[in-house]
């Protein structure tokens, strides 16, 4: 396909991203709230902090995932009852709420509390949302950009809110500033989730709602009326979901133990090469390398971010393209093979030179961003047993919450200015990497440009797993 018929082709499939932006919105938002436990915050330059406790801050900030949780399990509870345009006026209540605490009260404990605590609950409400919705709207095509541009969104995110955070000068509170930038997008959502938020064709069929389905397909095409491609993909709905029928919502049996434990790790490795511990090696290096005084400004956190967003971006057109398991695999083991490096020579040595290691975790930087953060959650969208999905994709995100906040609580009071912790750090993050890209590279399916029936497929099989992008469709395998 040439680039000006993937552009016909994107442009007449707009409708369909169209009617995820509240979802996305919503975490491009949060992100910026998930900053603060991935990047150094300034913490002792933010007011709220000031004259409180160590474990009362802590609580403060990894209350974020706590609700992240919470409200990913509601995201369980809600989906497969009310419609999307239905939760996602709930995101944009919780969204908007929290960001007008932070805009009133941005130098309160508890009001930072309250409002981290929302931004978490829409948080891990959204993620899951997002994913089933994106995986059963968007057309095979170009499911893997459009699904990676949702992390793409959230990692925009968590580099306004590291930047405005490291900023320490007198000025605006990082929680207000980031409160009326929520507000604003939580305005546009409002009308994009009216007007542009079409129902899933799938938990349309599911209910016996096909006159619906229909137009909703239509819409979702950009269609005046019914064509031969929309009966075809709604005749597939139907075939999947009679088949998905015969299973139980066990997501232990019928075959989808597989891909729930490829995507973990691939959740796993995400965090591995993303967290407060790794980071904070990587500003404080680049930095020093910078000769930047990041008590006052990180410019290694923008620095950092620019390159995780150009990365990601190149990653996320390419996608479709070479498929998901060459990206995921190159992405996890380059990461892997440089933090290993990186850290045996920070074991081995009694100091390396700051501008060896900045070109290193530079190198590191652009290998991660190239698909190891936004390929899993590609294939959550499209791996699942439709009785499972919803079950599946929140097992996975309490196991990326419950990561963050296990290194977040072991690191966050380390002295990370001195070296001592360097080379275990990063032999513990990059020698794992190593494993499961191995893992991934020899059990992972490729499975871009095919439906979502024929990659759940795929993932079920026993034997004969497609690592070419062989778009036949086969019968279940069931374990």
């Amino acid at each position: 396909m040439g680039c000006t018929e993937w552009l016909e082709m994107n442009q007449k499939n707009k409708p369909q991203s169209n009617a995820l932006a509240t979802g996305i919105l919503t975490l491009l938002t949060t992100g910026s709230y998930l900053a603060a436990t991935l990047f150094d915050s300034g913490l002792s330059h933010q007011e709220w902090t000031f004259g409180r406790s160590q474990p009362a801050i802590t609580f403060t900030l990894l209350v974020f995932h706590v609700t992240a949780v919470a409200g990913s399990i509601a995201a369980y509870l809600l989906l497969e009852r009310y419609t999307k345009k239905q939760i996602n006026y709930v995101l944009v209540a919780c969204v908007t709420v929290g960001c007008i605490v932070g805009i009133a009260v941005p130098s309160n404990l508890i009001a930072v509390a309250f409002g981290r605590g929302l931004m978490g609950f829409a948080h891990g409400l959204a993620y899951p949302v997002v994913l089933v919705h994106g995986g059963e709207i968007i057309v095979k095509e170009l499911r893997g950009i459009i699904m990676a541009s949702v992390n793409f969104c959230i990692v925009s995110g968590v580099m306004l809110g590291s930047v405005f955070n490291s900023i320490t000068e007198e000025g605006i509170p990082p929680y207000r500033l980031l409160g009326i930038l929520g507000l604003v997008y939580m305005l546009l959502s409002v009308f994009l989730n009216y007007f542009l938020c079409y129902e899933s064709p799938v938990f349309l069929v599911e209910r016996k709602l096909d006159g619906q389905a229909i137009q909703s397909m239509i819409k979702l095409r950009n269609e005046s009326n019914e064509t031969w491609e929309i009966r075809n993909e709604l005749t597939e709905i139907k075939t999947m979901l009679s088949e998905d029928e015969l299973t139980t919502r066990s997501i232990l049996q019928d075959g989808n133990l597989r891909p729930l434990v490829l995507i973990a790790l691939g959740k796993l490795a995400a965090v591995l090469s993303f967290n407060y511990a790794i980071n904070s090696i990587k500003y404080i290096v680049i930095d020093d390398a910078l000769s930047q005084d990041h008590d006052t400004f990180s410019l290694a956190t923008t620095v950092l971010m620019t390159i995780r967003l150009l990365g990601g971006m190149v990653g996320m057109f390419i996608v479709d393209l070479l498929g998901r398991r060459a990206l995921v695999a190159v992405s996890s083991l380059s990461t892997g093979l440089l933090l290993t490096a990186i850290g045996i020579t920070y074991l081995a040595a009694d100091s390396l030179s700051s501008d060896v290691a900045m070109v290193i975790l530079f190198a590191c930087e652009v290998g991660s961003s190239l698909g190891l953060t936004f390929v899993p959650d590609v294939l959550c969208s499209e791996a699942f047993n439709t009785r499972k999905k919803v079950l599946s994709i929140v097992v996975v995100q309490l196991l990326e919450n419950v990561l963050q906040v296990i290194i977040f609580a072991i690191t966050f009071e380390w002295n990370f200015a001195v070296q001592d912790r360097y080379g275990g750090t990063l032999l513990v993050a990059g020698v794992p990497l190593v494993a499961i890209a191995y893992v991934l590279y020899q059990k992972l399916p490729e499975t871009s440009k095919m439906s979502i029936r024929q990659a759940r497929i795929e993932f079920y099989k026993r034997d004969g797993i497609v690592f070419g992008g062989s778009k036949n469709s086969v019968e279940v395998l069931y374990d």
